[in-house]
């Protein structure tokens, strides 16, 4: 059971120690960014080389912030902020 586990010594020993140091370089978040191009919103990483980035032409606003949020969950890649607003002003415009 659950108390038994607790009274364990490797588990004490285990709570109790240090927590260890990732001594990995730590990887700089994707910038997500998004260009009008053929009557398309266009959503990308920033800076990254085209066959490693995951872009996607959105026909809306509306749909490329959600395809933001998706990227932003499924990679932990930040959103460009005026980016972000100018997709908010254009989704609001478009109805």
């Amino acid at each position: 059971s659950a108390t038994e586990l607790r009274r364990c010594p490797e588990n004490i020993a285990a709570q109790t120690a240090a927590p260890t140091v990732d001594t990995a370089p730590t990887v700089t978040p994707k910038l997500i960014v998004a260009q009008r191009k053929f009557n398309r919103w266009y959503v990308y990483f920033k800076g990254v080389a085209p066959k490693d980035n995951v872009g996607c032409g959105c026909k809306t606003a509306k749909s490329a912030m959600r395809y933001m949020h998706l990227l932003k969950a499924r990679y932990g890649a930040t959103i460009s902020q005026n980016i972000y607003e100018r997709l908010q002003f254009e989704a609001q415009r478009e109805g």
